[in-house]
C-alpha cells in the first residue's frame, strides 16, 4: 500500500510515532508563521501527544509548557523532545480542560489539540498577552465550529483554515500533480487576544 513521503526535517526524523496522531509540518508551519512566534515567545501546548508539534513549537521558542493528560503519550513525547535536543520544554501530567497554571496574561501562544477544545478558551484567555494567539488543530468539523464560535465571544481576529499540499511528479518528459496526495489533515482555528 502506497504512503505518503511526509518529508519530515532532520529535527523530526529523529523521533518515534506511536499512538496519538501527530501534527504534520504543513500544519506546524502555519501555525508558527500565522502567530508570529519566535526565538523570544513563550507558548502553552494543551494536548502533547507524541510531541512532534511541542518539538515544532520548542525549535522556535525560548519556553514551552506542555500539557497531557495521558501518561503514555506525556512518555512519549518527553522521548520526543529529548531525542530532538530541546531543553526548553517543561512537561505537565494533568488534564487542560480542568485549568492551567499559566494565568498571568504573559503568553504568546497556546496551541490546543485536545477534544472538547472549545472548553479551554477561559484558560487561554487567562494565560495569554494582548495580542498573543490561540491556535488549534482540529480533526473534526463540528470541533473546529464549536471552538471558532466560542472564540468569537472573546477574541479579535478569529478564522479557520486548512492546509493542503500537493506534491508534483517531475520527469523528463511530463510536469505534473502525483495521483496521490496528502490533502486535509486537520482544521486550525486561530484567535486573536
Amino acid at each position: 500500500m502506497w504512503k505518503p513521503d511526509f518529508h519530515f526535517p532532520p529535527l523530526l526524523r529523529k523521533l518515534k510515532r506511536g499512538g496519538p496522531a501527530i501534527t504534520l509540518p504543513k500544519d506546524a508551519g502555519m501555525v508558527i508563521a500565522y502567530t508570529g512566534i519566535g526565538k523570544d515567545s513563550k507558548v502553552v501546548e494543551l494536548g502533547s501527544g507524541s510531541g512532534f508539534m511541542t518539538a515544532q513549537l520548542a525549535n522556535v521558542a525560548k519556553e514551552v509548557v506542555s500539557y497531557e493528560k495521558r501518561k503514555e503519550f506525556l512518555d512519549l513525547a518527553e522521548a520526543n523532545v529529548k531525542r530532538a535536543g530541546l531543553p526548553n520544554v517543561t512537561f505537565r501530567l494533568h488534564d487542560a480542560l480542568h485549568g492551567i497554571e499559566e494565568k498571568d496574561c504573559s503568553w504568546d501562544l497556546v496551541f490546543c489539540d485536545i477534544a472538547d477544545a472549545e472548553k479551554i478558551v477561559p484558560y487561554a484567555l487567562a494565560a495569554l498577552k494582548k495580542g498573543g494567539y490561540l491556535a488549534a488543530h482540529c480533526l473534526h468539523s463540528e470541533q473546529a465550529k464549536a471552538l471558532h464560535l466560542e472564540c468569537a465571544k472573546s477574541f479579535s481576529e478569529v478564522f479557520t483554515a486548512e492546509v493542503m499540499m500537493r506534491e508534483y511528479e517531475v520527469r523528463d518528459f511530463g510536469f505534473r500533480p502525483a495521483h496521490f496526495g496528502l490533502m486535509h489533515t486537520a482544521y486550525l482555528v486561530f484567535a486573536r487576544k
